[in-house]
């Protein structure tokens, strides 16, 4: 499965990504978006031993910052 979290003033366009997911054949659930507080769903995402990988765009500072959470 895959989760995707969007930037905090830019969920539409991956919400409508995850819609034409499903309408291309991926099931339901495989392709997922959460929303809300980039620290609170980071720190999950960085800590959830169910978590296997983690990819990133945005500011070298909070890339930094989420290396060292995943390699805590």
């Amino acid at each position: 499965t895959m989760v995707a979290k969007p930037a905090t003033a830019t969920p539409y366009s991956a919400l409508a990504l995850a819609v034409l997911a499903e309408r291309a054949g991926i099931p339901k659930g495989v392709f997922s978006v959460v929303t809300g507080s980039s620290g609170a769903i980071g720190g999950e995402m960085t800590s959830n031993p169910v978590v296997r990988k983690l990819t990133f765009t945005g500011s070298t500072e909070i890339g930094k910052q989420l290396m060292e959470q995943c390699a805590a």
